[in-house]
């Protein structure tokens, strides 16, 4: 079976069609791929936030982990001081005991002196029997009263002291103890605080998880959307090949001769600029040569504004490219390659121009579905079918 290019549909409604329908397939094509990359920003966005709570968790749990050592540090600086104190109360016990020992023992002493001897002065100083005695006993007895005053307050000086101390140990365990409490509602601030960031953290996975669902599925959009737009424009330009061939009757060979008017001159300029603005002045002239070569055609209308203004002929008449060149001015090497044009001043015979690269992918595309298909290649690729020259990057042609 032999395939014939021609068996695509080649109604300018057709090709109108397929054009409307490829630029709706192009902008499916960019909502989705804006629709991606807000979704990814969201995606990005959230795996910060997430990165931020993990950071913030780990950060509460080292603080925990420095409270509950200061707080164990507090417990044993708090049984430390305790066991001081229940040293202190020992010795201040024993302290205690000393002192009432010792005051019991002067009492009992001084009662006994009082009640085994006789408080008479005088009967006292006759049982000594000397002045000597009577004074030895005197000052026997004054030793003693001195000895156990000494010794009460030598008990009472320490019993001070060691109350003393006692009150600033007790003052010190007063401030541990409020400060373990001060650490005790720490730790338990950072758990509430680990346990709303580990909430917080856990929603935020949850979006995230949601939001990556979300864009596998609008990237199997995209590429579904994408395959599609593909698949119209390469319909869309084989119907526009299709019309052209069907359009194309003797070759072109505008030798001069057409009037136009000076707006017809800067809507060929402003046309070329748009084409082939870049392509040297060859390439300039070549454009302007296929736009009159059609004028001189009986295929194609014959002015030059019916010809640019054809549906569906020039892309840039189509996008407003033409139009915004108009309103701003085409610039000089474009309207001189647009006046050597008009007159006759040609530099190919073509009707047909395209890209070099188009021309290329077109062909090898219809070769390779010649190929698929099982039939024969030769004569089936695009140029293969026309004859034409390549000016710069711009291919220009004819059908065979």
């Amino acid at each position: 079976m032999h395939i014939k290019y021609t068996s695509v549909k080649a109604s300018q409604s057709e090709v109108d069609r397929l054009h409307d329908e490829s630029e709706n397939a192009s902008h499916a094509v960019d909502d989705l791929n804006n629709q991606v990359q807000q979704v990814q920003n969201t995606v990005n966005e959230l795996e910060g936030q997430a990165n931020t709570l993990s950071g913030q968790i780990n950060s509460l749990n080292t603080q925990i982990t420095t409270v509950a050592g200061e707080i164990s540090d507090t417990e044993e600086n708090i049984a430390l001081v305790q066991a001081d104190i229940d040293v202190l109360n020992e010795q201040l016990e024993t302290t205690q005991q000393d002192l009432d020992s010792q005051r019991e023992a002067m009492k009992t002493r001084i009662q006994y002196m009082y009640e085994n001897s006789s408080t008479n002065t005088l009967v006292n100083y006759l049982e000594s029997g000397s002045m000597s005695g009577f004074l030895q006993r005197l000052e026997y007895m004054s030793e003693i009263v001195s000895y156990d005053q000494m010794a009460i307050k030598k008990f009472e000086e320490t019993q001070q002291a060691l109350e003393e101390t006692k009150s600033q140990i007790e003052e010190k365990n007063t401030e541990l103890t409020a400060y373990q409490g001060t650490l005790e509602s720490k730790k338990s601030e950072l758990g509430t605080l680990v346990n709303s960031t580990a909430s917080a953290l856990d929603t935020t996975n949850g979006q995230i998880a949601d939001s990556q669902a979300a864009l596998q599925q609008l990237k199997q959009q995209l590429e579904e959307a994408k395959a599609y737009e593909q698949r119209i424009q390469q319909q869309y330009q084989a119907a526009q090949a299709a019309l052209a061939e069907k359009l194309a009757g003797e070759h072109g060979g505008y030798s001069g001769g057409y009037s136009t008017t000076d707006e017809e001159t800067l809507l060929l300029a402003a046309l070329i600029q748009a084409e082939a603005d870049n392509q040297g002045t060859s390439g300039r002239l070549a454009v302007g040569s296929v736009v009159m070569n059609r004028v001189a055609s009986p295929k194609f209308p014959n002015s030059v504004s019916g010809v640019i203004y054809a549906s569906g002929q020039f892309a840039p008449v189509t996008s407003g490219r033409v139009a915004l060149i108009l309103a701003q001015g085409p610039n000089s090497g474009c309207q001189k390659a647009a006046a050597d044009a008009i007159a006759g001043n040609i530099n190919t015979d073509a009707l047909f121009f395209c890209t070099y690269s188009y021309a290329q992918n077109l062909h090898n595309t219809q070769v390779a579905a010649a190929a698929e298909a099982g039939a024969p290649t030769d004569g089936v690729g695009f140029l293969d079918r026309t004859s034409g020259t390549v000016i710069n990057a711009h291919y220009f042609y004819n059908y065979n």
